[in-house]
C-alpha cells in the first residue's frame, strides 16, 4: 500500500465542496471499534451498493486529539480501511465518522465515454508534475514539490444541468468557473487539513484556466493549478 497523494486532495476537497447535483445522496454513517493492542487496520462496513466516498471525523475514546487526518492516520480507499500509523491500546474505543454515497463527483482519474449527462458536474485530480530534493546527506528524506490540476467539467445549458447556488442558478461555463474558484478557496482557507502530509500551497495559475469546449463530453472545462509539497510523499511509514 502506497499514499497516493492525489487521494488526500480528493478527500479534502469531497469534505469541502458541496455537490450541485443534490440527487447525489451522500449519507453520513459510522463506524465503532474497540481496539485489540497494536491494532492498526480498522475495515469500514457502508451500507450495500455504497461506498466510502470521504473520511468526515475519527475520535479515540472520544477525543480527536491523537487521530488527526494524515498525521495519525491516513484511509486506504479502495479497501476501504484507516489505518494508523501506530497502533492503538488494548480497549481505546474507535468511532469513525464517513460520508457514504452509490455515486460521487470528484474523482481521482478522467472522465471516459460511457458516462451519462447525470454524471456531471465533475471534477477530477492529477498530479502532472513535479521534482524533489534529498534534506541532506544521502540517508535523508526528499521533499517532492508537485504540480496539481483539478479539472472542473460542466455540461452545456441543458435542463437538467442547471443548478440553484444561494438563489442563484448557474449552468455550464458559469457553474465550472464558480466550482473552480471554489477550489481554490477551500485550499486558501483549509490548507490546514492536508498537514503534514501536504504544505506550502502556492497557485500557479490565477485565475483559474480557460480550455476549449470539450465536444466529446459536450462539456466546458476549466483547470485549478497549484503546488504543493510533502515529505516522503507516498510512503506509509
Amino acid at each position: 500500500m502506497y499514499l497516493n497523494p492525489k487521494f488526500i486532495i480528493v478527500d479534502f476537497l469531497r469534505n469541502l465542496l458541496t455537490d450541485p447535483r443534490s440527487t447525489r445522496v451522500y449519507t453520513a454513517a459510522s463506524d465503532t471499534f474497540t481496539a485489540t493492542a497494536a491494532q492498526t487496520v480498522f475495515s469500514l462496513s457502508p451500507s450495500s451498493g455504497k461506498t466510502v466516498s470521504h473520511i468526515t471525523s475519527v475520535t479515540i475514546d472520544g477525543s480527536s486529539t491523537n487521530a488527526k487526518k494524515w498525521r495519525d492516520y491516513y484511509i486506504d480507499f479502495r479497501a476501504e480501511k484507516v489505518i494508523f500509523f501506530s497502533g492503538l491500546s488494548a480497549g481505546e474505543e474507535l468511532i469513525v465518522n464517513y460520508k457514504e454515497s452509490s455515486t460521487n463527483w470528484i474523482y481521482w482519474d478522467k472522465p471516459n465515454e460511457k458516462i451519462t449527462e447525470l454524471s456531471f458536474p465533475r471534477l477530477d485530480v492529477q498530479a502532472v508534475a513535479g521534482s524533489g530534493s534529498r534534506l541532506g546527506e544521502y540517508k535523508a528524506p526528499v521533499e517532492s514539490v508537485i504540480q496539481f490540476q483539478v479539472d472542473v467539467w460542466c455540461k452545456e445549458k441543458e435542463a437538467n444541468q442547471i443548478f440553484t447556488i444561494s438563489s442563484r442558478a448557474y449552468t455550464g461555463n458559469d457553474l465550472a468557473e464558480y466550482l473552480a474558484y471554489q477550489v481554490m478557496e477551500a485550499l486558501e482557507d483549509n490548507e490546514n487539513d492536508l498537514h503534514p502530509a501536504l504544505y506550502d500551497y502556492t497557485p500557479t495559475q490565477t485565475p483559474p484556466r480557460d480550455l476549449p469546449f470539450n465536444v466529446e463530453y459536450q462539456a466546458h472545462h476549466k483547470i485549478v493549478e497549484f503546488i504543493l509539497k510533502g515529505i516522503k510523499l507516498g510512503r506509509t511509514s
